[in-house]
């Protein structure tokens, strides 16, 4: 098919084993992962949706997709997926097709129309279809404007009955060594007209308001405006760590105890 350069192989057993894989490595590497309050059931929501669903997920690190197959695991393992990636990446790492992905040439103009023509056969034959896309088509900063490629709304005007679903991603420091993963899951009000120009304005809108509200929840380093959902607890070194336990000490920086400047 024009525009499609490497075709996807879903696989639900090899993502099911790469979303545990995805969970070890966050783990390992990060401090904790924490979802913003009402995202948890957000993506209850997203699990429970019968007809096609798009994410939108942000791309602010190389860990994004990481991030992206450990929620499906967790949250919707339910779902079949299909994702694009630039077909120069994945023929190097060719076993991602296994996890819905597929490649093509973003700077190739039949790559759109193509994509929309496949996105809408594979959603067609695959039970509770998802659609996982960074919109954004590029690596950004948090603090830039949400500025999208039409890849997305294009798929949700040619996709009839379909949900969408943004997702923001952080990561910062708080008061561990290591960083910490923020999320926040937000569903996209569908336009009045499902047109590709409307679908735009509403899921760039939606996905601006989600990044401006996890970047307030994260910069007020309240864990209670958080689910924590992977890690968190503090760690010094082992050794270390079982002598605090022994004497009930925290292994934490303890900050409750400071008055806002």
């Amino acid at each position: 098919m024009s525009g499609i350069e490497i075709a996807d192989r879903w696989s639900p057993r090899f993502a099911a084993f790469f979303g545990w894989y995805a969970g070890r490595q966050l783990a390992g590497r990060f401090h904790a992962v924490r979802l913003a309050r009402g995202s948890v059931a957000e993506l209850a929501a997203l699990r429970e949706t019968d007809g096609p669903a798009l994410v939108a997920l942000s791309h602010a690190s190389w860990w994004d997709p990481m991030v992206a197959v450990w929620l499906h695991r967790r949250f919707f393992p339910n779902r079949g997926n299909v994702t694009p990636m630039d077909a120069r990446e994945l023929a190097r790492f060719r076993f991602l097709t296994r996890l819905g992905i597929f490649g093509i040439d973003p700077d190739d103009p039949a790559s759109l129309p193509a994509m929309v023509r496949h996105v809408e056969a594979r959603l067609s034959s695959m039970p509770r279809g998802t659609f996982v896309v960074t919109p954004q088509g590029r690596f950004t900063d948090v603090r830039e404007p949400v500025a999208l490629r039409p890849g997305a709304a294009s798929v949700l005007a040619g996709v009839r009955g379909m949900q969408a679903w943004c997702v923001a991603v952080e990561y910062a420091f708080w008061v561990d060594a290591r960083p910490e993963i923020f999320i926040r899951v937000q569903r996209v009000p569908a336009p009045a007209e499902s047109r590709r120009a409307a679908w735009q304005v509403a899921l760039q809108s939606a996905m601006q308001d989600n990044a401006d509200a996890l970047a307030h929840a994260v910069r007020s380093r309240q864990a209670e405006r958080f689910d924590g959902v992977l890690g968190g607890e503090a760690r010094v070194h082992p050794v270390y760590d079982l002598w605090l336990r022994v004497r009930g000490r925290s292994r934490g920086i303890e900050v409750g105890h400071r008055r806002p400047g």
